[in-house]
């Protein structure tokens, strides 16, 4: 079973978007990131969060290709 950053970072990948500047983006500190980087979990909320902001991320950058 895949932990939620692990998720994450195929997300990001997949999405081609950074996965530091999503955490930020989703307004999450800079702590979390460190601390799930290195094997903490993170709550579900935390995910969430995250995982809507690589979403929007994404969207932005496709947006922006194609002006």
């Amino acid at each position: 079973m895949l932990s939620y950053m692990d998720t994450l970072r195929e997300q990001s990948a997949s999405a081609k978007v950074d996965l530091k500047k999503a955490f930020v983006y989703a307004g999450v500190p800079d702590s979390t990131f460190y601390r799930a980087k290195m094997g903490r979990n993170l709550r579900h909320s935390t995910a969430c969060k995250v995982e809507k902001a690589i979403e929007k991320l994404s969207a932005l950058q496709e947006r922006n290709a194609c002006s």
